[in-house]
């Protein structure tokens, strides 16, 4: 990682960490009060938010500083909402996919002896993580207006949504060329790159012209994320009968030659945007496209 990006991620991190597990902490107190039989799941899902590279809350934080606003509690805040979001499909994902690790971690399908337990707490704690969302963006407090409010859950809803589409697509296992595209582009690019950039931009207050740019350059950020992905999980999901993805479909070599692409659109995105952040921007896609995890 770029000194540039590691000094904007070094900034917030930490202040994001915290409120993830201050959230939870607080959500484990909210079901205690209801039945003990729910704190194990959240504390399951405690464990599972640690780790991360918090990719989704800097981009809303990013998305607000370009906004022109200062970077407060306010947004810190929406970070740790698009964060749990995260958690919450990732949960839903593993569930999906069957695996029983993440990070590490047990996932909470394998933490029940009775597969239809596990499946059915798998999809009902995501479900919480949504809800957290719709509460925490409508709670946000000064200098985020109602207005702000109120565009900003358009966003959330929008995408919300279209992440569902993605992930139903994934299910059916189509593997037909466009059905492979557009799961790549709203089940992972949308709502980890474009939903967080437009999130903490409408929070700020952002005009059409900076929200046009950011959406456009988040969908090629989003798709150098998801191919990377597809790329660097090529022997893992070959394993896994029947795994479609980008790179087992079109090979290792087809799907570099596809991230290098969507990295020149994106910096081509970015001419004209101000030094300030667009070193930032173009070293989040210079990241995206090499990383290792």
């Amino acid at each position: 990682m770029n000194k540039v990006l590691q000094d904007f991620v070094g900034r917030y991190k930490e202040r994001v960490d915290r409120g993830i597990a201050e959230e939870l902490e607080k959500r484990m107190k909210e079901v205690g009060e209801i039945s003990p039989h729910l704190v194990s799941v959240l504390q399951a899902m405690k464990e599972l938010s640690v780790g991360g590279k918090r990719l989704r809350a800097m981009l809303v934080i990013l998305g607000y500083e370009m906004s022109g606003k200062e970077v407060d509690d306010e947004v810190i805040k929406a970070g740790v909402v698009m964060e749990l979001f995260h958690l919450g499909l990732l949960i839903q994902d593993d569930f999906m996919d069957r695996d029983m690790t993440r990070r590490g971690v047990k996932t909470l399908i394998a933490r029940y002896d009775d597969p239809h337990v596990g499946n059915f707490i798998s999809m009902l704690a995501g479900d919480y993580t949504f809800g957290w969302g719709m509460e925490g963006i409508t709670n946000l407090n000064s200098p985020i207006t109602n207005s702000q409010i109120i565009n900003a859950m358009r966003v959330w809803g929008k995408y919300f949504t279209r992440v569902g589409y993605g992930q139903t697509l994934d299910g059916l296992d189509i593997a037909d060329d466009e059905t492979i595209l557009k799961i790549l582009a709203i089940k992972s690019g949308e709502y980890s790159c474009v939903l967080p950039l437009l999130l903490g931009a409408t929070l700020g207050g952002a005009d059409q012209e900076l929200l046009d740019r950011l959406e456009k350059y988040g969908m090629e950020l989003g798709w150098v994320f998801q191919l990377r992905d597809d790329y660097l999980g090529y022997d893992k999901d070959m394993a896994k009968k029947g795994k479609k993805t980008y790179a087992t479909m079109y090979g290792k070599e087809k799907t570099k030659e596809e991230i290098e692409k969507h990295l020149m659109i994106g910096k081509d995105i970015l001419r004209g945007v101000s030094s300030k952040y667009g070193g930032v921007l173009e070293q989040f896609l210079e990241w995206m496209g090499t990383r290792e995890n």
